[in-house]
């Protein structure tokens, strides 16, 4: 009678080609070894194993040592694998439980949109050249921005560098392709103090979006801290930043995603934060209903994202003011701050920013701004 028991693996996550596990059996009362190796990939991208055993555990080993040298020089030729079966597998197989559902969306966005529809999806991974990635990357600038391919770069470059720690792929090219440079804006969108003045004096702040938009011209939150407030966050004068309310991206497979908004913690440890609230603010707050732990809702939920641009956009069209976003208000916030000679690391951390350069961003353009004052006042001595 035969008999296997105590089986023992030896492998730790997903192996590459040339890599496998060995384990030991008990087979009629003596040690059975047995292999399995990853020898390669087929066209969908799921791994091709090779399995055997033996009594003797030199004669299991030699076999895989063979397996292996044939893996690492045969599988680039023999994987009939696409780019884009290729950059499939990968999101949903490993970047999907290693990112936020956010985060996957844009991978699969990428995949969607940026992949599927060009001639590299369908090409074998293996055979790919510099000069299909340049093309590639050459043919995406003619529909989508500089700062969009970059960051499809950016994910075909990880996707490439996993194919070769897979064995998919010999040679990453990525580093040779030519991208065109990111020009960076020269101003930063805001509103002028004449501009501000007008929205804030047209708005009745008798109404929950423009008591919103009232409480971001003072404080500079971002659109989803504000929408999470809470009436237990205010101490005195102060507000406590805890959490986020934003966009959730659920994705299970390609073209096939759920949107919700949930609460969320904050994104860095430099947005949770406190900001002083003016008094003209707190008079505001007083007077709103407190029915609910949100200060901001829609009987008791919070207030749909989009209803704060639309009230924004609004606003501009009838004072006859440029086109603002509602992010433009926290930017003149921090210009406000600039101008009253706040020093730069104090709007830092009022705005929550982890990297200062972001805030030196609207610095310059307010720099710029006070040296045109300077030339006008020069121009009229």
């Amino acid at each position: 009678m035969q008999i296997e028991r105590s089986v023992i693996f030896l492998m730790a996550g997903r192996k590459s080609n040339g890599e496998g596990t060995i384990s030991v059996v008990t087979r009629n009362g003596k040690p059975y070894y047995k292999a399995n190796i990853t020898i390669g990939w087929d066209s969908e991208g799921k791994q091709i194993r090779k399995s055997f055993g033996s009594y003797k555990k030199s004669v299991v080993l030699d076999k895989m040592n063979t397996a292996k040298y044939q893996a690492k020089t045969n599988s680039l030729s023999n994987s009939d694998i696409t780019f884009g079966k290729l950059f499939e597998n990968w999101i949903f197989n490993f970047k999907k439980i290693d990112v936020s559902p956010n985060t996957f969306y844009e991978y699969e966005a990428s995949y969607r949109l940026r992949i599927i529809p060009y001639s590299i999806a369908r090409k074998k991974a293996n055979q790919i050249t510099l000069n299909d990635l340049q093309k590639y990357f050459n043919e995406l600038q003619e529909n989508f921005t500089i700062n969009t391919i970059k960051k499809t770069y950016i994910q075909i470059h990880s996707c490439i560098k996993f194919a070769l720690i897979q064995g998919i792929m010999m040679k990453d090219f990525c580093p040779g392709v030519t991208l065109q440079k990111l020009v960076k804006k020269e101003n930063v969108n805001v509103f002028s103090k004449e501009e501000q003045e007008l929205v804030i004096k047209n708005l009745d702040i008798r109404n929950i979006v423009d008591a919103l938009i009232y409480l971001t011209f003072y404080t500079g939150l971002r659109l989803g801290e504000v929408l999470g407030l809470q009436w237990s966050d205010i101490n005195g004068n102060m507000i406590s930043i805890t959490r986020q309310y934003r966009r959730n991206v659920e994705v299970e497979k390609v073209n096939d995603r759920k949107l919700t908004y949930k609460f969320k913690e904050l994104k860095t440890k430099n947005s949770a934060r406190e900001i002083p609230l003016p008094d003209k603010v707190l008079k505001m707050l007083e007077n709103l209903p407190k029915d609910h732990d949100l200060i901001f809702s829609d009987n008791g939920k919070p207030i749909e994202p989009k209803r704060p641009q639309r009230r924004i956009t609004a606003l501009c069209k009838k004072l006859n003011i440029p086109h603002r976003s509602f992010h433009s208000i926290r930017h003149s916030y921090a210009t406000r701050l600039f101008e009253l000679e706040i020093p730069i690391k104090t709007v830092q951390v009022l705005l929550g920013h982890s990297d200062i350069a972001t805030t030196m961003d609207i610095y310059t353009h307010v720099m710029k701004e006070k040296k045109l004052e300077v030339l006008d006042k020069l121009n009229n001595l």
